[in-house]
């Protein structure tokens, strides 16, 4: 640098200087706050600041083992700029030795002008000033939190900001809101003159813990269909897994699901979940980590907006060998018949399926074949996410352990690989008819492949309404693919559901493959 002897760090993008090292200073007696002005003013050329350092303003002196460290924010307009500071560090004989810079150069501020302006312009402002008032950045706060409730009293901080998007500084709100029902805590910026989220903090801090599973169940892991519910489990049937993104207080809680409906519930201080399955605690573990890995790999298809929530669970909140998903609790209880239902991974992501259904349709399965069809989604759920880990025999299968008394061979709760066809094998209940549903898309993801099929599959909801039956599901599977893959795949999907009898056959008088010998 000109007007001092030092290293220099560059900005990638701002090209100025982002860290100032290895600085050669003399010793001073002076006040941390005069030292740190006066080193600032000879470098704020380069830093690209206006030489009075009118635009900083002292925050405050912290002090530690390195001696004291000086800290300004910079304002523009009047107002502070998020994450715009510079620390002066200065060690115990007043020597500067580090600076640390994130102001925004001049050149940057006048763009950030620039586009206020024409931001204005276009709202038909005749100021220069916030279009969204400090009430109507509230109101949106409290929305933007949702599902979560929160009221105005839940709302911490109200400030009007710059907040750097995209580099440039643009007028904000930022909101400090505390939501319940579940737990958030967020810092929000809203564009002042638009209204738009600008960007969304979750403040709540979060740790990983470890934990032991099935991965998805014992029969799977060791390819042993003679196990039954006595059977001791050995070892190497049980896998460490990580749990991700646990919240403070030592429990199951994460961002997607949470075990707080679940009585006497287990807590470990140092998040370590290493429980085998004579352990009421190991089905808490095994929904929290399976939950969280299903939801985790539905938002790298690319949904970010499918449950992306937090989910109660109670992991033996009946007795039945049952388990279900509560439309109006929003919430999943799983039972413990026979073997617990939670000790299966297949019926986790079963039930899961269910609650998916729910997000993207609200009140979906308002028909008989509406509920098969959630049935058979359900089913194909857990049978796509774990085909990799399942023998041939076992791929076209769930619920492998769940059902291992069963006297199918190999043992499974439902297979997703029948022959039926629609309408002439309708039993009218709903989990048997669900298996002609989930024979279809069993079909297709070994026609299309798991992720293409998956992402077809999931995104096919947001076309169906409470009422759908099977034809008209497989009509939004057809426009899904001519929207995400230009139709690549029309023909290959139409072709299966003719077959099925759920689509007329052209070829055939409209007919269908599955219509009763009397039609």
């Amino acid at each position: 640098m000109k007007k001092l002897k030092a290293k220099v760090e560059k900005h990638p993008e701002r090209k100025v200087p982002r860290r100032i090292y290895d600085i050669q200073s003399k010793s001073s007696k002076k006040k941390p706050e005069a030292i740190a002005v006066s080193t600032l003013k000879k470098i704020a050329p380069e830093l690209k600041i206006k030489a009075d350092l009118s635009q900083l303003k002292f925050d405050q002196v912290k002090e530690s083992i390195l001696g004291k460290h000086v800290l300004y924010q910079q304002q523009f307009q009047g107002k502070p700029i998020s994450g715009a500071w510079i620390r002066v560090d200065i060690d115990k004989e007043g020597k500067v030795y580090n600076i640390q810079n994130d102001l925004v150069p001049e050149p940057v501020l006048k763009k950030s002008e620039s586009l206020q302006a024409k931001k204005n312009k276009s709202f038909a402002a005749d100021t220069a000033g916030p279009q969204i008032t400090a009430e109507d950045a509230k109101a949106l706060a409290i929305e933007a939190v949702k599902p979560s409730t929160a009221t105005a009293d839940m709302i911490a901080d109200t400030e009007l900001v710059f907040y750097p998007h995209n580099g440039i500084p643009v007028l904000a709100w930022k909101i400090i809101i505390m939501a319940a029902k579940p737990r958030a805590e967020f810092k929000i910026y809203f564009d002042a003159i638009s209204g738009a989220i600008i960007e969304k903090i979750n403040l709540l801090k979060f740790a990983d813990g470890v934990g032991q599973v099935f991965d998805p169940n014992p029969v799977v892991t060791l390819n042993d269909t003679d196990l039954d519910d006595t059977s001791v489990v050995p070892a190497k049937a049980y896998k460490k897994v990580v749990l991700k993104d646990l919240k403070a207080g030592g429990q199951l809680d994460g961002p997607f699901v949470n075990t707080s409906t679940t009585r006497n519930r287990v807590k470990r201080s140092d998040l370590s979940f290493l429980f085998k399955r004579e352990d009421r605690a190991f089905k808490e573990v095994m929904v929290y980590f399976h939950i969280d890995t299903i939801q985790r790999y539905i938002q790298s298809l690319g949904f970010t907006n499918v449950l992306n929530r937090s989910i109660a669970a109670d992991i033996d909140g009946t007795t039945d060998d049952n388990s279900f998903y509560s439309p109006v609790t929003k919430s999943l209880t799983f039972g413990t018949g026979g073997v617990d239902d939670a000790e299966d991974a297949d019926i986790i992501l079963h039930e899961y399926g269910h609650a998916i259904q729910d997000n993207q349709v609200p009140g979906f399965g308002a028909t008989h074949q509406g509920e098969a069809m959630g049935e058979g989604f359900g089913d194909y759920l857990a049978a796509s996410f774990f085909s990799d880990k399942k023998t041939a025999a076992l791929k076209p299968t769930i619920g492998n352990w769940d059902c291992v008394a069963s006297a199918q061979n190999p043992p499974c709760l439902r297979r997703l690989d029948s022959n039926k066809k629609f309408p002439k094998d309708m039993t009218q209940e709903v989990h048997d008819d669900g298996e002609i549903w989930s024979a279809c898309l069993w079909q297709m993801r070994g026609l299309l492949g798991r992720t293409i099929t998956d992402k077809l599959v999931i995104a096919h909801h947001f076309l169906l309404t409470p009422k759908s039956g099977f034809e008209d599901a497989a009509n939004a599977l057809i426009t899904t693919d001519q929207n995400l893959n230009q139709g690549k795949n029309k023909e290959t999907i139409r072709k299966i559901f003719i077959e099925r009898g759920i689509l007329t056959n052209p070829a055939k008088k409209n007919k269908r493959a599955g219509a009763p010998f009397n039609e």
